[in-house]
């Protein structure tokens, strides 16, 4: 590649970086900014009077309940091994 070429070269893509830096710059700086954040109007919560039924104890529930407690079974889950096939 001749001395003139690359030196011509060098200078063409310094130009157009610093170039597009400039553009890209003055592109967001002139960009719409976004509104304020406004915190919304937060309700005041007033608990009511209303009164929930007791859970019933696990004692409670066999006697009255079903008869049975709920049977609650772990599933089988099995992975694939993993084989690197390498030494």
């Amino acid at each position: 590649m001749h001395k003139l070429t690359k030196t011509f070269l060098h200078l063409w893509i310094s130009l157009v970086s610093v170039s597009a830096f400039a553009f890209g710059w003055a592109f967001l700086a002139h960009a719409q900014k976004p509104e304020p954040l406004l915190a919304p109007q937060v309700q005041t919560y007033t608990p009511s009077e209303t009164i929930l039924e007791p859970v019933p104890t696990i004692n409670e529930y066999l006697t009255n309940g079903s008869g049975q407690a709920p049977v609650f079974q772990n599933p089988i889950v099995t992975y694939p091994r993993l084989r690197t096939r390498g030494s």
